[in-house]
């Protein structure tokens, strides 16, 4: 009977096991390096990719600094980890986040997301409460943006609507604190007390939810060809 007890307790440990290890990862500590989102989902789960997912806002001065620190970083990430970008909707009617989906539509985000963090924060072209009309003429005259298929996203009127709501339900569900924000497989929001320390609290996140991840091999520089000495 011992016995069976015995094997009864071990089970019902190794079964409460694995929620327990979701939430204390190896080697760091919960309310230091990162923070558990209970009933946390990714925004857009992708197989056999760990999210990153970046909460921001281009009306967000933070967001403009941090934005090509993410980009240089996203070229170190573990080979199984993904980044998406998910535009904050503190105020459900934001214009900077559904012209971002619009762009999302019709594939141009790398060819203007840094340009709309300059235009807002660095030239002026755009004010930091753009209207809709405002954003969709400066989307326009942007290199990479596709004209017609920018106008096929804009007209998609449903689509639209269910990636604000998803992008809201993330956002509530994740309890983002303000942007930028990043939060790891949907569970675990990244903590630090500057942009560096976040960066690499969130790699060493995605190491303990895949510890089989490996960082992306840097190119190797081509040597020059040697001389001839003839």
């Amino acid at each position: 009977m011992r016995a069976l007890l015995l094997s009864f307790t071990l089970l019902l440990s190794a079964l409460a096991f694995p929620a327990h290890a979701q939430k204390q990862l190896p080697g760091l500590t919960e309310g230091t390096e990162y923070r558990y989102i209970e009933d946390g989902k990714p925004y857009r789960p992708s197989p056999g990719k760990v999210e990153v997912a970046e909460v921001f806002g281009y009306w967000c001065p933070h967001c403009a600094h941090f934005a090509p620190m993410l980009e240089k970083w996203k070229a170190t990430m573990p080979a199984n980890a993904q980044l998406v970008l998910v535009p904050a909707l503190f105020d459900p009617n934001d214009a900077y986040a559904r012209l971002f989906f619009i762009a999302e539509g019709a594939n141009a985000v790398n060819a203007t997301h840094a340009s709309i963090f300059r235009a807002v924060h660095e030239t002026g072209e755009l004010p930091r409460k753009a209207t809709i009309p405002q954003l969709t003429a400066y989307y326009a005259r942007l290199p990479g943006v596709n004209a017609k298929a920018f106008a096929a996203a804009q007209a998609d009127e449903a689509t639209l609507q269910a990636k604000a709501a998803n992008a809201r339900e993330f956002q509530v569900r994740s309890d983002i604190p303000g942007t930028p924000s990043l939060v790891i497989a949907g569970k675990y929001l990244v903590l630090g007390n500057s942009f560096e320390s976040m960066l690499d609290n969130a790699r060493r996140v995605i190491l303990a939810v895949a510890p089989a991840a490996k960082a992306k091999p840097k190119p190797v520089s081509a040597r020059p060809a040697a001389k001839s000495r003839t």
